[in-house]
C-alpha cells in the first residue's frame, strides 16, 4: 500500500474506467486463458525470471481496451492508479509488452482464445447457430510514403465507401442472429469486395442468413453450396426471400433450388432495384432484424477506439481482431 493509494481510497466517487475494469475483473476468464498461454509462455531458466503471465494479460487487455500503443500503454499504467492497480504494482516496460505480443501472433493464440470462448457460449446455450448476420467494415491504416521503398504498405487496399476513399483493410465478421455474439471473423485488404469472403464467415449449420446489398447473389457462390452441402454431396435446398410455387424448382448454374425450405437467403436489394411500396416495407423489415451486427462495430470503432491500425500486416491485425471480438463478445455478456 502506497501513500497514492490510500489518497485514492479517500475518493467519493467512482471513475468511469474503474467500474468498467472492475466488471471486465468479474467477466473474463482469467484462469482459463493462462492456462491457453502457458505452453508457449517463457519457461523459468538461468536468466532473470520471467514476468506473471496475468499480470502481461491484463497488461496487453488494458492495450487494447484503450487503444494504447506499447509505449503509451507503459507510460499510463505508471501514470494511472486505476490501470496500476488492476494490472500490479510490478508494471512491465513496452519492450516485454512488444514481445509477449508477438508471442501470441506467432502462435495464433488470440485465435484459440476466441474459438475457446465460442465453444463455451455454445455449451451454455448462449450460443444458437440457428441463423448469422454477416457484414464487413472498414479499418484505416497509415498511407504515408516515408519509407525505404517510397510506396504504401502493399498489405492494405484502397476500398470505396458511398463517395468516400479509404486506404486499410476490412474487418469481416458473422454474428449470431439471436445472441449477438460474434462466432467468425476474417481480415482483407478493402479493395477486396465484402461477398468473396462471405464463407469465412459463416459456420454451415444456418436455416437463416442475413446480410446488406454487398452480398448479393451469395446463395449461387460454388463455396456456399459446398458448405451447406450435406453428407452425400448433394445440395441441401436454398431458396430465396420470396416464395417460390409448390411443386415448381429454380435452376442455377451450380444446381437447383427445390420447393422444399430449409436455407433462407435474407439478402437486402441495392437502392436501384427497390421500387413500390412493398419493396420499401421488406428492406425495412430486413434491416430492423439486421441491425445488431452494427452494434459490434460500434463497440469496437468507438468504444474500444480501434478505428485505425498501427500494424504493418494483415496477420498482426487478425490476431488483434479475434482478441478484440473476443472482447467485444465479453462487452456484450455485461450488457
Amino acid at each position: 500500500m502506497t501513500f497514492s493509494n490510500l489518497e485514492y481510497q479517500s475518493k467519493g466517487k467512482k471513475t468511469r474506467k474503474e467500474i468498467f475494469l472492475e466488471k471486465m475483473e468479474k467477466l473474463v476468464p482469467w484462469k482459463k486463458w493462462c492456462e491457453i498461454i502457458q505452453p508457449y509462455y517463457y519457461e523459468r531458466g538461468n536468466g532473470r525470471p520471467p514476468i506473471d503471465l496475468e499480470v502481461m494479460l491484463r497488461m496487453y487487455m488494458i492495450s487494447n481496451w484503450y487503444d494504447l500503443s506499447d509505449e503509451s500503454c507503459e507510460e499510463e499504467c505508471i501514470s494511472n492508479v486505476v490501470f496500476r492497480n488492476f494490472v500490479g504494482n510490478h508494471i512491465p516496460d513496452e519492450t516485454t509488452l512488444g514481445k509477449f505480443r508477438n508471442l501470441l501472433e506467432e502462435h495464433k493464440i488470440a485465435k484459440k482464445i476466441f474459438d475457446e470462448q465460442i465453444k463455451t457460449l455454445a455449451k451454455e446455450g448462449i450460443l444458437y447457430k440457428q441463423g448469422t448476420i454477416i457484414d464487413a467494415t472498414i479499418i484505416d491504416a497509415p498511407n504515408s510514403l516515408k519509407n525505404k521503398s517510397g510506396k504504401a504498405n502493399p498489405e492494405f487496399g484502397i476500398g470505396v465507401k458511398g463517395t468516400k476513399k479509404y486506404f486499410g483493410m476490412k474487418c469481416h465478421i458473422g454474428m449470431d442472429a439471436k445472441s449477438g455474439i460474434v462466432h467468425s471473423v476474417a481480415v482483407s485488404p478493402a479493395n477486396e469486395a465484402d461477398i468473396t469472403h462471405a464463407n469465412a464467415c459463416l459456420h454451415g449449420s444456418e436455416t437463416v442468413v442475413r446480410a446488406d446489398a454487398g452480398y448479393v447473389g451469395l446463395e449461387k457462390r460454388p463455396e456456399i453450396c459446398e458448405k451447406f452441402a450435406d453428407k452425400n454431396g448433394e445440395m441441401k435446398p436454398i431458396i430465396r426471400v420470396q416464395k417460390c410455387p409448390k411443386g415448381k424448382r429454380y435452376k442455377y448454374t451450380d444446381g437447383y433450388i427445390h420447393e422444399k425450405r430449409t436455407i433462407k437467403f435474407a439478402i437486402s436489394k441495392k437502392n436501384k432495384t427497390v421500387s413500390g411500396k412493398k419493396d420499401r416495407a421488406n428492406e425495412r423489415n430486413k434491416a430492423r432484424k439486421r441491425w445488431k451486427v452494427e452494434h459490434a462495430f460500434c463497440v469496437l470503432k468507438h468504444m474500444f477506439r480501434f478505428r485505425k491500425t498501427r500494424l504493418s500486416t494483415l496477420a498482426k491485425n487478425e490476431s488483434k481482431l479475434f482478441m478484440m471480438f473476443t472482447l467485444v463478445n465479453i462487452h456484450k455478456l455485461a450488457t
